[in-house]
């Protein structure tokens, strides 16, 4: 039953409730594939098997003697990313320091996971401390694009989106400071969510602490999405972000988008370098936008002159508090540690009190004139990348790729999406971006769902895999 493999989360669900299929033969159905594509793609670097059976039997059980599912996300099979702890269950980061770490508790968005009823197929691979554009690392290799092999996944997202994309799971989780849910969707022809920061709480010191970097979900459509954070959404103490106001996400309310909703849109946000050719297709698409009856305008939103400054610090200072100690203090003890990692230790460390205080300064700045600019626009539609997807590894093609976009979500806490949004004429998929208020969560999903309705562009799947 192949098509299982990429029938929507919700669908499954339905399925799954009205009993056509079990908890237990929809799991064999998804480890076959897993084992048919994992091989070439190399999506899923620990997987979870035996418990992973037994899961599946207590849902069956649940819904037969009960009548009712466990939760949101009943007997569907996920990963893990690779940066979430799991009970019992390897959890590397994709760094030597942790190549055999079997943590004690699980992470709290793992947590939420298991209690909404979902089944922990394995660990998707992630680059080494979630730090690059590129998913490989020294203990499981690279991870490789379902829609062209030779392509990148992007990261650090990579082993979750293949994972999707592949049919190995049918949906994954994932974290995002920077891009790294939203980028890789882009290029994937799936969606990438982040949602507002303090939704999914994460721990103070961790590589999703909730804030600038948040746990979010990598789905086949904003329903599937919707169904995640019914699961995974909610405040707790342990985190120190604010859980923020706004409506609750169901999947259920997709359908209502208000009317009147004004939305900016924005062809080279951040004055990117923008490749000819995804502008051109970005353009095409304000019809469809306006079609589901929002105002585009054309007003930009004042970044000021030291935004790419500002994300460059405020990147390497979220980034390094999160790093487990271990890694840094291999840095700061001259000890080998990947590049881009060092970069950003060294970026941090190498900054004065005054450049720091500078950063924040400039952050407020930003999020004063943010607040104030989206009273009016209640979104901002952009192309998700610049470029075309790279090697799978190209340096160059990565370091050439502008990422400026994708950092004014994490900078200032917003919710944003990446949903299919076309191919170029390289065969590779293309995504655009749309993000919102703080707390505006559903209202992000509501657009993007119309959008979705509107193109039917996540229903293509790549050749690779049958």
């Amino acid at each position: 039953m192949p098509d299982l493999c990429f029938m929507p989360a919700h669908q499954l669900q339905s399925k799954l409730l009205a009993k056509d299929i079990s908890a237990r033969e929809l799991l064999e159905t998804f480890i076959s594939q897993t084992q048919k594509h994992n091989p070439s793609i190399n999506a899923l670097v620990t997987l979870n098997l035996e418990s992973a059976r037994q899961q599946a039997i207590e849902a069956d059980q649940q819904l037969a003697q009960h009548g009712k599912a466990v939760g949101p996300l009943h007997g569907l099979p996920i990963a893990v990313k690779d940066v979430f702890a799991t009970r019992g269950l390897r959890t590397t980061l994709g760094n030597e320091h942790f190549a055999k770490h079997i943590p004690t508790q699980d992470d709290l968005v793992v947590a939420r996971e298991k209690a909404a009823g979902a089944i922990i197929l394995g660990k998707s691979n992630t680059p080494d401390c979630a730090s690059g554009g590129i998913t490989n690392n020294t203990i499981f290799g690279l991870t490789r694009n379902p829609w062209n092999l030779e392509k990148t996944t992007s990261g650090s997202g990579g082993g979750g989106v293949a994972s999707l994309m592949s049919g190995m799971v049918c949906m994954a989780d994932g974290s995002d400071i920077g891009g790294s849910l939203r980028s890789p969707a882009a290029w994937s022809n799936c969606v990438g969510f982040r949602p507002s920061s303090g939704r999914i709480p994460g721990p103070p010191g961790s590589l999703a602490d909730g804030n600038t970097s948040t746990a979010g979900a990598f789905t086949r459509c904003v329903k599937d999405t919707a169904l995640f954070m019914q699961a995974c959404d909610g405040p707790d103490l342990r985190s120190a972000t604010p859980y923020p106001a706004g409506q609750e996400i169901t999947v259920t309310a997709l359908d209502r988008l208000p009317l009147g909703v004004k939305a900016a849109w924005s062809a080279d946000f951040a004055q990117r370098n923008m490749e000819p050719e995804i502008s051109t297709q970005f353009e095409a698409h304000s019809s469809l936008f306006e079609g589901c009856g929002l105002t585009l305008s054309s007003i930009e939103l004042n970044l000021g002159s030291e935004y790419r400054q500002l994300y460059s610090d405020f990147n390497a200072y979220s980034y390094v508090k999160g790093l487990p100690t271990q890694v840094l203090n291999d840095c700061l003890q001259g000890k080998p540690v990947k590049p881009s990692i060092q970069t950003n230790i060294d970026h941090y460390m190498s900054m004065s009190a005054k450049q720091i205080f500078n950063m924040f300064r400039a952050r407020e700045i930003l999020r004063v004139n943010t607040q104030v600019y989206m009273q009016d626009h209640a979104v901002i539609i952009t192309p998700a990348h610049n470029c075309f997807a790279y090697g799978a590894t190209d340096t160059v093609g990565h370091d050439l790729c502008d990422w400026s976009a994708f950092y004014l979500a994490p900078l200032l806490g917003l919710p944003s999406i990446v949903v299919p949004c076309g191919f170029t004429e390289d065969g590779m998929p293309h995504g655009v971006m749309i993000t919102g208020r703080p707390g505006e969560d559903l209202l992000v999903l509501q657009i993007a769902a119309a959008f979705e309705r509107n193109t039917g562009y996540g229903q293509q799947l790549p050749k690779l895999v049958f």
